[in-house]
């Protein structure tokens, strides 16, 4: 019996002197079992975690009673709550004591629903272990953190990644300096085990504050402690199931999965948030699942922070609650829904009924009742009805619930007015046709301006007038007993004719192209006029027109109205566009081919209607107001010369001529040459200039051809051209033909020549 007292203190050396045991008293066997099933404790993974917290009470005179609470799934296969649990206080980040802290009781939190008429599934079940213990912590001026980890949590966790490998850390401070004796928060109530799909959640998770201390409630983040390795890892290592002593602050946050985060960790609609003031939780989960998420209970005094109890937890979220729920399909407010008539077709989305029962809120009538699903009931008049569902009516969790229709008949109304007219004589009457009671507003918008301002509320304004002519759209809006409708139709006011135009050029030489804009203000269709004074005409609105003699020309413009205002309006621009004329320009060149032997030529001008001209000539030498001049080539080729006349409204015209100076055309042919080898008068050529193909012939005295070329640097050495054989001296005749290089005619010379040896 001593030594089972041994082995259940709350210290480190208690499990020690435990294991030790069988060594002090030699019972070999005895301590091998019990050493090894330790082993086994400290190993096992819990792989259903579900969550936990830890508190403290200050006693006095140092003493604080540490509060542990694990909770777990009921059908976890991992390991069941340790006993002892090691927890292990840090002052600072050094480690002060290491306690083994027995399970001071353990049992099954009540499934409780979120009402009396939803029921939660039976299999949902957690357990909760409460581990107890007293310790003597002298005030330190670092403070003091006691923490406690266990690995692991459910794998089939929703809102984190790789749930089944990621543990936790239960810690909590106490403030340095502790001096005061202070107490943290204490949770006053469990959590709920599990929670209804798309049912409205209010979950109590305030705490106690024995010191009157004041309580912040928020969503925190998740520490992560512990590691699911549990082979060839000592009992009790930091990455162990059950780290034994725990690992020294600071501890790491574990990551939520995409799409959740410290304050959104569970998938609801409204998202699930906590009263800062009162800790009350509130949401309603919209997808199956497991969550887990931190509550975080934080003290502070006089401002000052204290300690801050953090509640880790998992909420199970199941579909299989069942719960009535009365549910009218609501009225949308808008006239598209509010003014359709006194029929209603009436729809309802309840949850879990069979039966109904609908009032639809006449107070003169006890039968406006149905008992169908989705009813369709016609009312007596429009109003306002309160209309009633009762889901399952007769039983005791039915549910009932309301809902306001506005009944109004629908409405329909529309103006007319006088026909369109002039600004100056307009007036307009605005009669409301269509369908609407007496009780009907009405709201008028103009559009613009007018003698009644720009809006109205009477049923039928009269006499309207507008201030400026122009297109206004007029617009009615009816309210009738929250029923609306609009009509809408446009204005045209339109003004008299104000006839504009404007002409791009009025003076230029002929050809000289003119454009007429119209810029005259009226409103609606017109047929536009143009008379351009030389007999031409134009039906455009704005045009363009080319006068090709001169001349002054007188312009009319006219426009016709066709609708609103008919009316014409004419102009006549006397003498408003002038065409000047434009000189003619022409002089000669003498001659106008010639050779570089007589380079000299004579220009004279001849131009009509000029006043002075400029006449360019190759090189870049210009003669002013040319009359009767000269001019000497110093060049064979083509040269062109420009004569530009002006007259004295300084149009202009230019005459161009091309001159040709040739080069002259010569053949120097000799007359005998001696072939004797001594190096003088060897060979026959000759030199011809002023063509650019030639082509000679020679012949014998019997007309025989001994020779042909077409080479202007032919040669001939005497012999015979087929045979090569030397000639026998004596005279031949020549034929000599040259292509004349400017002009293209062929020159032809023939002669003799004597052949001496």
């Amino acid at each position: 019996m001593q030594v089972l007292i041994l082995a259940t203190k709350s210290t480190r050396a208690g499990r020690q002197l435990f294991c030790n045991l069988g060594q002090i008293l030699k019972v070999k066997k005895f301590a091998g079992i019990v050493c090894l099933l330790l082993g086994v404790i400290i190993s096992t993974q819990a792989a259903h975690l579900v969550g936990g917290e830890i508190s403290y009470q200050c006693l006095g005179n140092q003493n604080y009673r540490i509060k542990l609470v694990v909770y777990r799934d009921c059908a976890s296969l991992g390991a069941a709550f340790d006993n002892p649990a090691a927890i292990t206080i840090f002052n600072g980040t050094s480690q002060y004591l290491n306690l083994d802290v027995n399970l001071a009781g353990r049992g099954s939190l009540p499934v409780s629903a979120p009402n009396s008429c939803t029921t939660l599934p039976p299999f949902v079940c957690t357990e909760k272990g409460v581990y107890i213990d007293t310790v003597q912590l002298p005030a330190s001026a670092l403070g003091y953190t006691i923490s406690y980890q266990r690995c692991c949590r459910n794998s089939s966790i929703s809102n984190i990644p790789n749930p089944g490998n990621q543990g936790n850390t239960f810690t909590i401070d106490v403030p340095p300096n502790d001096f005061s004796c202070n107490s943290s928060p204490d949770f006053t109530t469990d959590p709920p085990v599990a929670l209804c799909l798309n049912v409205y959640s209010s979950i109590d998770m305030s705490t106690s504050e024995i010191d009157g201390d004041s309580v912040v409630y928020s969503l925190c983040r998740l520490y992560n402690g512990g590691g699911p390795n549990t082979t060839n890892v000592a009992p009790g290592a930091l990455n162990s199931p059950a780290p034994d002593p725990a690992a020294p602050p600071p501890y790491s946050f574990i990551p939520f999965a995409n799409g959740f985060s410290p304050n959104n960790p569970i998938s609801s609609a409204p998202a699930f948030s906590i009263d800062p003031q009162t800790g009350i939780l509130t949401g309603t989960p919209s997808q199956v699942g497991q969550y887990v998420f931190a509550i975080c209970a934080t003290e502070y005094r006089n401002g000052v922070l204290l300690s801050t109890v953090r509640r880790d937890f998992q909420f199970n979220v199941t579909s299989a609650c069942r719960r009535i729920r009365s549910i009218i399909s609501g009225q949308a407010v808008d006239s598209s829904t509010l003014c359709t008539g006194r029929t209603v077709t009436f729809s309802q989305n309840s949850q879990n009924a069979t039966t109904y029962f609908w009032d639809f809120g006449d107070p003169l009538l006890n039968n406006d009742t149905s008992n169908l699903a989705n009813p369709t009931y016609t009312y007596r008049d429009t109003g306002v009805y309160q209309v009633m569902l009762i889901a399952d009516p007769g039983q005791s969790c039915s549910d009932t619930s309301y809902s306001l229709y506005r009944i109004y008949n629908p409405i329909d109304a529309n103006f007319t007015f006088n026909e369109e007219v002039c600004f100056e004589d307009h007036m307009f009457d605005f009669r409301v046709n269509g369908t609407y009671s007496d009780s009907a507003r009405f709201y008028w918008s103009f559009g613009g301006s007018t003698n009644l301002g720009d809006s109205s509320r009477v049923e039928e304004p009269l006499n309207v007038q507008y201030f400026q002519p122009g297109t206004y759209v007029v617009s009615l809006f009816v309210d009738d007993y929250k029923c609306f409708a609009r009509h809408q139709d446009t204005i045209r006011l339109f003004p008299r004719i104000d006839l504009g135009q404007t002409l791009s050029e009025t003076t230029g030489c002929a050809p000289l192209t003119v454009t007429f804009t119209d810029d005259s203000d009226f409103l609606g269709t017109a047929r536009h006029y143009w008379d351009f004074g030389d007999g031409t005409f134009s039906t455009d609105r704005s045009t363009q027109h080319t006068y090709n003699e001169p001349g002054i020309y007188s312009i009319t413009h006219r426009i016709i109205t066709s609708e609103g205002c008919i009316d014409t309006a004419e102009i006549i621009m006397q003498n408003q566009v002038e065409v000047y004329p434009v000189p003619q320009a022409n002089f000669s060149v003498n001659p106008q081919v010639t050779d570089i032997y007589h380079p000299r030529v004579t220009l004279q001008d001849s131009s009509i209607g000029s006043s002075q001209s400029q006449t360019f000539l190759p090189g870049g030498a210009v003669l002013e107001n040319l009359e009767n001049d000269s001019y000497t080539f110093t060049d064979t080729g083509n040269f062109e010369i420009k004569h530009i006349v002006y007259n004295q409204y300084g149009c202009s015209d230019t005459a161009f001529l091309t001159v040709r100076i040739e080069q002259p055309v010569n053949f120097f042919i000799p007359s005998a040459f001696t072939p004797n080898g001594d190096g003088i008068n060897d060979v026959f050529r000759f030199v011809a200039t002023g063509v650019s193909q030639l082509e000679i012939q020679i012949f014998n005295r019997w007309g025989e051809r001994v020779f042909i070329s077409n080479s202007s640097q032919a040669v001939w050495d005497g012999n015979d051209a087929e045979t090569g054989e030397p000639l026998p001296g004596g005279v031949y005749t020549y034929i000599l033909i040259g292509r004349v290089t400017e002009s293209g005619v062929d020159e032809k010379r023939s002669g003799t020549i004597k052949l001496l040896r």
